[in-house]
């Protein structure tokens, strides 16, 4: 039977974070099977997937990593995860994936309106990545977002007239590319 667990590491970002980390899990048998892992100004943050083996338990494991939370100053979780959820992350061939990217002045509510456009025409977000470019005196605000949603829906008719309503009211460029075409 195979275990799976969502193994979470936070803290002040510099060198070897990943190592030691990956160093823990490899010493301990598991295998990563999906991940996700930034800096976010000066923290970082790990999101892992792992398939453990049968005979380590969540427990054993926890325990394992509280010398390296303590030395590295990190904070440190594992939480159990079904099957089911462990392996959700592979493509489902009911769903389409598009990217968006969305790129202009930076002004509260730019995340909020894009989501909850998305979320009103049943797409699922699958990741979602931003960026302050520009100087501290015109900074620029920079967003991809990669969603999934379901193969019936004609993503380009459905999604387009909102988004280009939006690039007016927020005064951003927002680009629609459907996983399998060209830059829309």
């Amino acid at each position: 039977m195979n275990q799976h667990a969502l193994l979470t590491v936070t803290g002040r970002d510099r060198p070897g974070i990943v190592a030691r980390t990956t160093q823990v899990l490899f010493e301990m048998g598991c295998n990563i099977a999906d991940s996700s892992m930034t800096r976010l100004g000066g923290a970082f943050t790990v999101m892992l997937i792992l398939r453990l083996p049968p005979t380590l338990s969540q427990a054993s494991l926890t325990d394992r990593f509280r010398p390296l939370a303590a030395e590295m100053a990190l904070e440190i979780q594992v939480h159990p995860l079904s099957t089911e959820a462990a392996l959700s992350s592979h493509p489902d061939p009911a769903t389409q994936s598009a990217t968006l990217s969305v790129i202009g002045a930076d002004r509260p509510g730019i995340v909020f309106q894009v989501t909850q456009r998305l979320a009103d025409n049943g797409c699922n977000i699958t990741d979602l990545y931003t960026r302050m470019l520009g100087t501290p005196d015109q900074p620029i605000y920079s967003m991809v977002i990669e969603v999934e949603a379901p193969s019936h829906f004609d993503l380009l008719p459905l999604l387009q007239p909102g988004l280009t309503q939006l690039e007016k009211s927020l005064a951003v460029e927002i680009h629609l590319r459907l996983a399998d075409s060209s830059l829309m």
